[in-house]
């Protein structure tokens, strides 16, 4: 059985870093949302590349949006902090493929 990797989420801009990164100068949005649940917050790392990243650049700190995106998870070599030695380091995030600014204005 084969699952679907599709994610609809709404939430506010927290925390946004905008950057241009690698030898193609790709812009990059990094980013949490934080999701109102029950009087607190559930936070997921978010990210967004190219014209979406930009896009994303320019909405303010706190604005509620609507994305739709996909899961992915991503990998590096890092170092055990307890013991100092090589280990596989893990993270998952949302990529935001697109997004809408909800006014909340009444």
């Amino acid at each position: 059985m084969n699952g679907e990797n599709f994610v609809h989420m709404a939430g506010f801009i927290k925390y946004p870093k905008y950057t241009i990164v690698g030898q193609n100068n790709s812009p990059m949005f990094k980013a949490s949302l934080a999701l109102p649940m029950e009087g607190k917050y559930q936070y997921v790392k978010v990210g967004a590349w190219y014209d979406i990243a930009e896009a994303l650049s320019e909405v303010p700190v706190g604005t509620f949006i609507k994305i739709h995106g996909h899961v992915e998870e991503s990998s590096y070599q890092g170092a055990c902090r307890k013991c100092g030695n090589k280990e596989k380091k893990y993270w998952t995030e949302v990529i935001i493929d697109n997004f809408t600014v909800i006014n909340l204005e009444v």
